[in-house]
């Protein structure tokens, strides 16, 4: 790094910055997240936005937000969202268990497990998905307003 650059900042970071700098209310930013973050963990296997825009259209919330809120379910995460959401279902449904191991994700096991593992993912993953959307708008809605108080108070910086 040459003299006088500061460094770069991280990806996550500016990301974070940039959410937060959205130019809407906290609240609706908050709510687009929480929406997207919900229709994220449902298993909704790459159609989560096609799902969280509309939402966050008739819910009048920030709909970049809930883009962004999608991102909650990736290829890091799938692993455990998917599996702890059918988990819970069938716990709460009284389904047989499943056998989580390597071969669990080839298509025939998924097959051979049909409606109970759609019912018991749509369940698990609702259960699942309604308390950590309510947390994200909690989180997303303090840190938003606390960066704006923060930063339209004259404490510069950014």
């Amino acid at each position: 790094m040459g003299r006088g650059e500061r460094p770069r900042q991280s990806r996550i970071k500016r990301f974070v910055k940039n959410l937060i700098r959205i130019n809407d209310s906290p609240k609706k930013i908050a709510l687009g997240v929480a929406i997207g973050v919900f229709w994220g963990i449902l298993p909704t296997f790459g159609f989560a936005i096609l799902f969280s825009v509309p939402t966050a259209f008739l819910l009048r919330a920030n709909r970049l937000s809930a883009i962004v809120g999608t991102f909650v379910s990736n290829p890091l995460t799938w692993p455990f969202i998917y599996p702890l959401g059918w988990k819970i279902g069938q716990q709460i449904l009284g389904l047989p268990p499943a056998d989580f191991s390597e071969g669990f994700f080839r298509v025939q096991n998924l097959l051979s497990l049909g409606k109970s593992l759609i019912v018991g993912s749509l369940v698990g993953n609702f259960l699942l998905a309604t308390p950590i959307s309510l947390v994200s708008y909690l989180v997303v809605l303090m840190a938003v307003a606390r960066y704006r108080r923060r930063h339209t108070s004259g404490s510069g910086g950014s």
